[in-house]
């Protein structure tokens, strides 16, 4: 079996306890602590061949890849203070390729953890039920509400034209209404965030972002956001907010060249 690191995440050197009794990316991996260029790198010795290529590799195992990132973030999740994550799935061949990757990034990575530093990661989504949107929107704008009450009387051939009408129109208010949403949302986070990137919208979202909040824009956001989801009630439109988070989306990006 040839061996492999497998790293967590980058912290500044001196910044961790000395011991850290953490459960690593697979059973009996322990993290390890490897110090070089002033950084502090995580990492777990695994069996190489699990994570790449090749007829030992579990990369395509659902199951097991879904307990591995549930593990990598446990281990994230549990170091203290100041930390950059990895992305799942970080293997360097050895410890000196390892290292070699600290000393060569280490600007660019003691930026980002200056940048993370006091912050964590937030994400905020606005949510879209389109069926409950169109009724609202038929019965708060005046035009659609017209057009809705003259299909509604008009003779069979006219009701179809008009309904096709009135379709149209209400694609077009239902997309002006998200834009304008968002674009509102967007500002607001962006007044409050240190850092903010669009995140791609899943399961229902229609659009969604990552923002990197110090401690009293938390606190600052959480409000401004309950008074739009309390405004945004019962419109077909919801917001949603979720963390604290390590800053993933954060160091991803500040990496994606690394």
């Amino acid at each position: 079996m040839t061996e492999a690191l497998y790293a967590y995440a980058v912290a500044p050197t001196g910044s961790l306890p000395d011991r850290l009794d953490i459960d690593g990316i697979l059973p009996g991996a322990m993290v390890l602590a490897l110090d070089e260029a002033g950084l502090t790198a995580l990492a777990s010795t695994v069996p190489r061949e699990a994570f790449e290529a090749g007829p030992g590799c579990r990369m395509e195992d659902a199951d097991w890849l879904a307990d591995r990132a549930a593990a990598h973030h446990g281990v994230v999740a549990a170091l203290p203070g100041t930390v950059l994550p990895l992305a799942f799935g970080a293997v360097f061949s050895g410890e000196a390729p390892l290292r070699d990757w600290l000393r060569q990034c280490a600007p660019r990575l003691s930026s980002a953890l200056a940048a993370v530093s006091g912050c964590t990661e937030w994400a905020v989504t606005l949510e879209e039920d389109a069926v409950r949107h169109g009724i609202w929107l038929r019965e708060a704008d005046p035009a659609l509400a017209r057009l809705a009450s003259q299909a509604d009387r008009a003779s069979p051939g006219t009701a179809f034209l008009l309904a096709r009408r009135l379709d149209k129109a209400l694609a077009a208010s239902r997309q002006a209404r998200l834009q304008d949403t968002a674009q509102s949302l967007g500002r607001l986070l962006l007044a409050e965030a240190r850092h903010l990137a669009p995140s791609r919208p899943r399961n229902g979202a229609v659009a969604g972002w990552s923002a990197l909040l110090g401690q009293a824009a938390q606190h600052r956001l959480r409000t401004a956001l309950e008074a739009e989801a309390l405004a945004l009630s019962g419109t077909g439109l919801s917001l949603n907010l979720s963390g604290p988070w390590p800053p993933y989306a954060f160091a991803r990006e500040a990496m994606s060249d690394a």
